[in-house]
This record gives structure tokens, sequence and C-alpha cells, in this order.
């Protein structure tokens, strides 16, 4: 359902980019997204995660379970930061509808750090650059903060960036 109702929205609904969000988007909506992209690309993970409450749950395409609590979210930004240490990420679209909010984002980053992929041992730093578009799903409380989040992205193509595989 809560996708479904998303994919309403963006059927009925024109995106538009973050440079024309303040003449649709409700203004603190539209500060809060920026203030959060601001704490991942300061690389501040208490910050970042400062965002979701604290129950929030988290689909996340690299876990086979979701993460689940503010603090599971905080040590996987950590962990993602120590293996990115230059990790910059860009909002491309943003769609808020009441409290669900849909984004388009790329995320740049060069691997300088260990890689820790649940359920495996530590992959030392390739050292190779990675470019990678994504998206989110999120669902808000009452009072702003992000309760349900789902993320999208391309991880057999971060690992092939990486040199860890080769796509046929």
């Amino acid at each position: 359902m809560f996708i479904r109702r998303f994919m309403t929205i963006l059927m009925t609904t024109q995106s538009y980019d973050t440079t024309d969000a303040g003449q649709t988007m409700p203004t603190d909506s539209r500060q809060a997204l920026e203030a959060q992209t601001q704490a991942i690309n300061a690389h501040d993970a208490q910050a970042f995660a400062s965002f979701y409450a604290d129950d929030a749950v988290v689909v996340d395409p690299q876990y086979p379970e979701p993460l689940r609590g503010r603090a599971a979210i905080e040590q996987d930004a950590v962990t993602f930061l120590r293996a990115f240490p230059d990790l910059e990420f860009s909002l491309i679209n943003i769609l808020v509808d009441d409290r669900l909010v849909a984004g388009e984002g790329k995320i740049v980053g060069t691997n300088n750090g260990p890689i820790h992929m649940p359920g495996a041992d530590e992959i030392p730093a390739t050292g190779r650059r990675v470019e990678s578009p994504m998206a989110f799903f999120s669902r808000l409380d009452e009072s702003g903060k992000i309760v349900e989040e789902r993320r999208y992205y391309d991880i057999a193509s971060q690992q092939e960036q990486l040199g860890l595989t080769q796509m046929p």
C-alpha cells in the first residue's frame, strides 16, 4: 500500500528539481531534507540519523533484514562513511505528499576504507570511485521524523565499479 500510494502520486504529480522545490514543497520538509543531505555530506552520522524516529525501520538492498532503530541506522552511516570517506550525496528530485517523501539522488565516493557486508568478511579498500543513482521512499510521523524508509540502488553495479565482480 505504501508503494502503491507513491506510484499514484508519481503518476499524478509532476516531479521537480530541488531548485524548484520551494515553490511546491513545504519549507520545513524541504529544509529537513536539505539538512539531512548536509549532515551526510559533512560525514556526521549522528546528525544524519537524528532525522529518524527512535524505532525507525529502513529496508536497504544490501541487508537481508531491515535496519531497526536509530542506533542501527547511525551505525550503518558510520560504516558507509568509513568505506567512502569522501562520500558526496546529491539530491536530484524530491516529491512530498503529506507525510510521504520520495527522492532521487546520486552517491559518489572513493572506496578508501574497508567495506563491511552483512554475513561476509571485511573487504579491503579498493581505491576505486563509485557513482551510483538511488531512490528512497520515506514515511514520516507527526513530528516529521522518518519512521519507515525503503532505499533502492544497484548493488551489482556498485560492486562492478569497485572491481569486486564483473557484469556479463
